[in-house]
């Protein structure tokens, strides 16, 4: 989930950036990034969505970019003291500054600002942790697509960040049927689902794992719900039937009665 990635490059900013490093690539498969970054300034490190994006170098046309996407079981670990041996799928050792650090992860690609970074920024989309989100340009694009809402908040180029159970809890949350079309929201039914997004995104970076049920709904429906309709049969508030079907490859709930599907109005 999004948020994870926030956290990695929070820690890193901590620990890594300022620092310089000897880079090397354990199992062969960076061999030729490690070499461009090695014993360059780690200069900073961003997240969107679920991408890392961490430059080495002074600020100049000269930086490298290194693009980290972990894919579902990758890992970017710094150790202070004892290294634990690398692995089949470490990609990248870095070591100076009094750390060590491990990376290993579906995609680990480097480049320049121009040749890497700027043409996979430009495929992604609007992430609700970040500052810089631009919730005009989304809605342009939720208003004028045919598809449904559960499918734009797992698309990467609309809504950048939210997962599978994200996706269930934000529109649970808004009161919105995954299969309704983006062209069929109004604009402040748009503005709840990107409100709850940035809500649960934050709680999920602030918390380091995925609470979406409010307290007072905890407690009040509790003992411990911690999903509303995520993997449920049945809604904790209204007690009605949770449906479950596929969205593309995953798996959406929605609550039929909290959540109908409105039939989309006539053309006039």
């Amino acid at each position: 989930e999004g948020h994870s990635v926030h956290r990695v490059a929070a820690r890193h900013r901590q620990r890594l950036v300022g620092k310089k490093f000897a880079c090397t690539s354990p199992n062969g498969r960076f061999t030729e990034g490690a070499a461009a970054i090695n014993n360059k300034p780690f200069r900073a490190i961003e997240a969107v969505g679920k991408n890392l994006f961490a430059w080495f170098g002074k600020g100049d046309d000269a930086d490298v970019c290194v693009h980290v996407h972990f894919g579902m079981a990758g890992n970017w670990a710094v150790f202070e003291g004892g290294e634990p041996d690398t692995t089949a799928t470490t990609r990248l050792r870095m070591e100076g500054g009094g750390v060590v650090s491990h990376l290993s992860a579906m995609t680990v690609k480097h480049g320049s600002r121009a040749g890497l970074y700027e043409p996979k920024r430009a495929t992604l989309g609007e992430d609700p942790l970040r500052e810089d989100a631009d919730v005009e340009r989304l809605w342009k694009k939720v208003s004028r697509s045919k598809k449904s809402i559960g499918a734009l908040i797992m698309d990467q180029s609309c809504f950048c960040g939210p997962g599978n159970i994200y996706r269930a809890e934000i529109l649970f949350k808004a009161r919105i049927h995954p299969d309704q079309l983006g062209k069929d929201l109004s604009r402040a039914e748009f503005d709840k689902v990107w409100r709850h997004s940035v809500e649960l995104l934050q709680r999920g970076f602030r918390e380091g794992s995925i609470l979406t049920v409010d307290p007072a709904d905890d407690a009040r429906y509790g003992p411990d719900l911690r999903r509303y309709v995520y993997n449920k049969s049945r809604c904790p508030i209204c007690r009605g039937p949770v449906m479950s079907w596929d969205i593309g490859t995953r798996t959406a709930y929605a609550c039929l009665s909290c959540q109908p599907l409105r039939e989309a109005a006539a053309p006039p």
